[in-house]
């Protein structure tokens, strides 16, 4: 074999021609995405009819709240550790499967404790899902568009989650809460079953962890059909796999202050994230009306369809744009508060501006985790990142159910619930300082993440 047959292939990747490769990668990764974000909204959808069926206070839904999140962290780190040793595709798999089965059994419970269970099994492979598709499509993207990429990847998200409103609010009326778990666990099955049809392994963590595989060649010819790669083609990698628990390589290497400000900007602003997507129907349904409330929500989780303008801005002026976008996002948060005393039609307008700016920001830091580490831990990273979010999402629900439980105005739970937002935008503005070499180098953007 001569040096001519050996490829880089950051080089093919960055090289790639379009192609219906590449489309079918991203289509099913969406998929992924927008099962997640269908099951992941379903209880909140739900919780209004649960609440009524078993007479009990709205204030008892937060263990429920929380142990789902509980069970969303566990999978996140779970799965990612999992995806870096098996593969993206086999984690990704198990994830679908694992919470499109507790999904459809959620119906069959008759009580908080049957549902906290259920919920908790769902939400491991809820974890597990959306972290590998966003690590899987970013091993794939070009360099210089991985933040638009992957921010484009959350309009899955943005279906299952927004759709779902909109579904709940027509279907729960006329068929009760069951249902939307019904149409969740039926549709995660068949996401599933494409899923295992056509979802690729990852190129990069092929050659990393399985150099010989014949994948490969087949992967780098759908990538770049026109560099006719002849069969003794041996294709490399400018990096290293590296032994021991994969987590603990997150604070090496002088990543250990970026990690940690990029967990806080995501825990404090998943406190807003949260608070608002699990609290926002129940705590405006006694305002203006369930349906109403229902679209309100909807509305909020469609704000996040717009996340996309913030990775194209990832893409070009770095980490600074998230420490605008998290301390603008306070202010429609708390605006809330008030305009629910003026109608639906000023709440709902409140409620898109709010996801545009805390879902659309969250997402953009999402993106940020998996785009600031190498191959070997991406998986790692953007699980473990994913999973010290939850933290904050924890956070969030727990301070809305002890206002509302101690009779606070609605008011000021709305204001309250935006001031994590002004903290997650300082935690955007440390992270931009204490970004490493190597990570600029990853996102292709050294002057715009320049720290002088």
């Amino acid at each position: 074999m001569t040096q001519n047959n050996t490829v880089d292939i950051a080089q093919v990747v960055e090289t790639q021609e379009r192609s219906w490769f590449t489309v079918t990668l991203f289509v099913l990764c969406a998929v992924v995405m927008l099962a997640d974000g269908f099951d992941n909204q379903a209880l909140n959808y739900a919780a209004p009819g649960i609440i009524k069926e078993w007479g009990i206070n709205r204030a008892l839904m937060t263990p429920v709240f929380n142990v789902s999140i509980i069970g969303w962290m566990a999978g996140s780190v779970f799965f990612a550790m999992l995806a870096d040793r098996i593969g993206r595709r086999r984690a990704i798999l198990l994830a679908t499967a694992l919470f499109g089965g507790f999904t459809f059994a959620v119906p069959f419970a008759h009580n908080l404790v049957e549902l906290s269970i259920l919920r908790f099994c769902a939400a491991l492979g809820i974890g597990g899902g959306m972290p590998m598709a966003v690590s899987l499509i970013t091993d794939y993207a070009r360099s210089g568009k991985r933040g638009l990429i992957i921010t484009l990847l959350y309009l899955g998200y943005t279906a299952g989650s927004s759709g779902g409103g909109l579904l709940a609010a027509e279907i729960i009326p006329a068929y009760g809460w069951r249902s939307v778990f019904y149409v969740g666990g039926a549709g995660a099955v068949v996401a599933g079953i494409i899923l295992f049809a056509g979802l690729p392994e990852s190129i990069r963590y092929l050659i990393l962890r399985n150099p010989t595989s014949e994948r490969i060649l087949a992967y780098a010819r759908k990538l770049k059909p026109s560099a006719q790669f002849a069969d003794d083609t041996r294709f490399t990698i400018q990096e290293q796999a590296r032994t021991g628990v994969p987590v603990t390589h997150l604070f090496t290497e002088g990543r250990s202050a970026m990690t940690v400000f990029l967990w806080l900007a995501l825990g404090l602003s998943f406190v807003t994230h949260f608070f608002l997507s699990q609290w926002m129907t129940t705590l405006l349904t006694d305002e203006i009306g369930f349906a109403n409330a229902a679209r309100s929500q909807a509305l909020f989780q469609l704000g996040a369809g717009f996340s996309w303008f913030f990775g194209w801005m990832i893409d070009r002026k770095g980490v600074r744009v998230m420490t605008l976008t998290m301390i603008l996002g306070a202010i429609p948060v708390a605006a809330l508060g008030l305009a629910v005393g003026t109608g639906a039609g000023l709440t709902m307008a409140m409620a898109l501006v709010s996801g545009l700016l805390v879902l659309g920001g969250n997402i953009g830091l999402n993106a940020i985790s998996s785009m600031i580490y190498p191959t070997f831990i991406r998986s790692t990273a953007t699980g473990a990142s994913f999973a010290v979010a939850r933290i904050g999402a924890i956070v969030g629900p727990l301070l809305a159910g002890v206002l509302i439980s101690i009779g606070t105005p609605i008011g000021t739970i709305f204001l309250l619930g935006a001031l994590p937002m002004l903290a997650a935008g300082v935690a955007c503005f440390m992270l931009n300082r204490t970004i490493t070499p190597e990570a600029a180098q990853e996102m292709s953007l050294r002057s715009a993440l320049s720290r002088h």
